[in-house]
């Protein structure tokens, strides 16, 4: 049984615990009742309902394991941290619970006297349904609205979270097995300024006091967490960073099983979901719009490699600002085996519409990327970029209308390093592009039978349909086709200084060879037949 105090979820948690007394309770004896306004609650919005909560709350911990506390609708002013003990409900439908005082978190499972490693602590939680209000315009010190630490079992479902101040809606702590389902995220409060790195639901490992008070400091990760059917608002009273994620990591932390799932974003003031140190995990099935930095981002805070994420079926509108450089899907640290297919990314402002880097084994396929924008100060908006992707495939993909590359591809490790590693690209589809349609710039690879339609819509001297770049030894570029389209390339496929043994054959050039060159060819050992059709 615990109860609770600490930091950023409240000291003030245990306030008036320790007396209270065991209510009479309704229901079974299994799985007793306790309903606040047994206690004394009125819920009439005017009333100090604390002293009924904190009574209803300490009853249900000491009773059987399964004890439930009932709050019915109504609306109740509560200026204290109420604590759940192991197996405890909480249902609150028609419900609005509204912080009272700087009082912490709301609702959570530990307190001040709480060591409880790995995932030892109060858990088989459930919270269902209310309108969870923390008046963070009001009591301003920063505070989660809902806290689990070091436990598992965890179930939020149809809940409303707003107001919280400058920290999370839900925090999940070294938790296992948490379910966050059909609850919306209703605001970072406007009296903070808007914060990117403040997520609704924080997925997050026990790695300090800063990070939650909720000891031991063990550096338990996260494992089987489910966000499904959520939403985060464009709020009127402030935007949280992300829909879910992390902010800050440490090495040996990766949380694994995490799945986002068929959740809808809108106006994150950062990424709209944030896959922070995850392994073996999905974010599948997502709308993302107008989030300020970028849609989708997969990093490691902690220097961890990742492996075995799938990034697919999601929609990103609208990500980015004039000054932001992120773009729509962005993954810029160690993955192994990524899938990322089957999304739509459109109207993105920043560098990229998806960006991958350092992913081996990448597959990036099926893809449909269209409207990117350069933002201030960025030289390229490309639609789909990848780099230092050894192993990748960039396959059927869409792109058109990007203010930048269609589809850019490059390399920083030699021949050798590559052992064979080399990205293949085929089968995509590029139209209208502001700069090359494909652009490639590492050895050893393979351009197969693409579709490029209208590049150099900006008219620069030196862009290209197909450009195959310096470091390009040994790449391959066969059954291709190339059109002109209302853009004007310097020339189908370009072969620049620094290539070596590139094999061009097989490609469909017609209507190249008046003004502009079917082939240019700058490299050396450049390897041709006649069946380049041109003309």
């Amino acid at each position: 049984m615990l109860l609770g105090t600490g930091g950023a979820v409240g000291v003030w948690g245990a306030t008036g615990l320790a007396g209270a007394p065991r209510a009479a309770a309704s229901g079974t004896a299994s799985a007793p009742v306790f309903d606040v306004r047994g206690h004394g609650a009125v819920g009439d919005g005017a009333t100090d309902d604390t002293s009924a909560f904190v009574q209803a709350f300490g009853a249900a911990r000491a009773a059987a394991f399964g004890a439930t506390v009932l709050i019915p609708p109504g609306s109740y002013l509560v200026g204290a941290s109420l604590v759940m003990g192991a197996g405890m409900t909480v249902s609150a439908y028609g419900a609005r619970i509204t912080r009272l005082k700087d009082s912490g978190a709301l609702l959570k499972n530990f307190d001040a006297s709480t060591d409880a490693p790995g995932y030892s602590g109060a858990g088989n939680l459930t919270v269902l349904g209310g309108t969870w209000d923390m008046a963070g315009d009001v009591y301003s010190r920063t505070s989660d609205a809902i806290g689990f630490g070091h436990c598992q079992d965890v179930l939020v479902q149809d809940c409303t979270i707003l107001r919280v101040p400058s920290a999370h809606a839900v925090e999940l702590n070294a938790v296992r097995r948490a379910r966050i389902v059909n609850c919306v995220f209703d605001g970072l409060d406007a009296t903070y300024t808007t914060r990117s790195d403040k997520e609704a639901v924080q997925i997050t490992g026990a790695i300090s006091a800063a990070s939650l008070p909720c000891p031991p400091y063990d550096d338990t990760p996260c494992a089987d967490i489910l966000i499904t059917g959520c939403s985060l608002v464009d709020s009127t009273h402030g935007l949280f960073g992300a829909l879910c994620g992390d902010h800050g990591g440490k090495a040996g932390v990766v949380h694994t099983g995490v799945r986002v799932l068929g959740n809808h974003v809108e106006a994150a003031a950062g990424h709209g979901v944030r896959a922070v140190d995850w392994s073996a995990s999905v974010v599948h099935g997502n709308t993302v719009e107008r989030a300020q930095i970028s849609g989708i981002k997969v990093e490691s805070l902690g220097g961890n490699p990742m492996s075995a994420l799938s990034v697919e079926g999601n929609i990103v509108t609208g990500t980015g600002t004039d000054s932001s450089t992120g773009g729509g899907i962005v993954v810029i640290d160690a993955v192994t085996d990524l899938s990322l297919s089957g999304n739509v990314v459109t109207g993105v402002r920043g560098e990229t519409g998806i960006y991958v880097r350092y992913a081996r084994r990448a597959t990036i396929t099926g893809n449909t990327v269209s409207r990117t924008v350069r933002s201030t100060g960025v030289s390229n908006c490309q639609g789909v970029h990848v780099q230092h992707s050894p192993g990748a495939v960039i396959a059927q993909n869409t792109v058109a209308d990007c203010e930048g590359d269609g589809i850019g591809v490059d390399a920083g490790l030699s021949g050798a390093a590559m052992n064979g590693d080399a990205p293949v690209v085929t089968g995509n589809r590029v139209d209208g592009v502001a700069g090359h349609g494909i652009a490639v710039g590492c050895p050893d690879g393979a351009l197969r039978d693409n579709h490029i339609t209208g590049a150099n819509t900006a008219g620069s001297a030196a862009a290209y349909g197909i450009r195959l770049g310096g470091a390009a030894s040994n790449m391959s570029c066969q059954g291709n086709v190339v059109r002109q389209g209302t853009g004007q390339a310097a020339a189908a496929i370009a072969v620049l200084p620094g290539s070596k043994g590139t094999w061009v054959t097989g490609n469909d050039l017609r209507g190249w060879g008046v003004g502009s060159p079917a082939l240019l060819d700058q490299g050396t050992g450049t390897l041709t037949t006649t069946g380049n059709a041109t003309g």
